[in-house]
């Protein structure tokens, strides 16, 4: 994505927000947890500096998921929208699935590899991380 401006909001537009400038990364997560609160066998993540994302409407619920994480919530339809780690300060991941225009954003890695479901498989030849990209 380029430098310029997307917005996207939770199911039932209660909470709206705007993400301005290009992402910091765009990856698939694997993990129990994302899987756990998405419903869903991968959750992707457009990764943003704070100073990127802007609420227009609403406000996000939280739920400490396990020490040191929260993940933003629609607190009416129950969207998931954001996670937020102590480890990365500087960063707020946005679930894709919420963005208005989520084919601009182009995964690039995948992380906690080695929790995924075994039958599930994305034909790609991106890395493959066992668990974070940093390790």
């Amino acid at each position: 994505m380029s430098d310029t401006m997307v917005e996207g909001r939770c199911l039932c537009a209660g909470v709206r927000f705007r993400v301005e400038g290009a992402p910091l990364w765009v990856g698939h997560c694997h993990c129990h947890s994302c899987r756990r609160n998405t419903g869903s066998a991968v959750a992707t993540f457009v990764g943003c500096s704070p100073n990127q994302v802007r609420y227009i409407a609403g406000e996000r619920q939280f739920y400490e998921s396990s020490p040191s994480v929260r993940r933003g919530f629609c607190g009416k339809c129950g969207t998931p929208l954001s996670y937020e780690v102590d480890r990365f300060p500087g960063e707020i991941h946005l679930y894709l699935g919420t963005l208005d225009e989520p084919e601009r954003f182009i995964p690039e890695f995948h992380v906690f590899y080695a929790e995924r479901i075994s039958w599930f498989d994305i034909a790609d030849d991106l890395p493959r991380h066992r668990a974070t990209s940093q390790e």
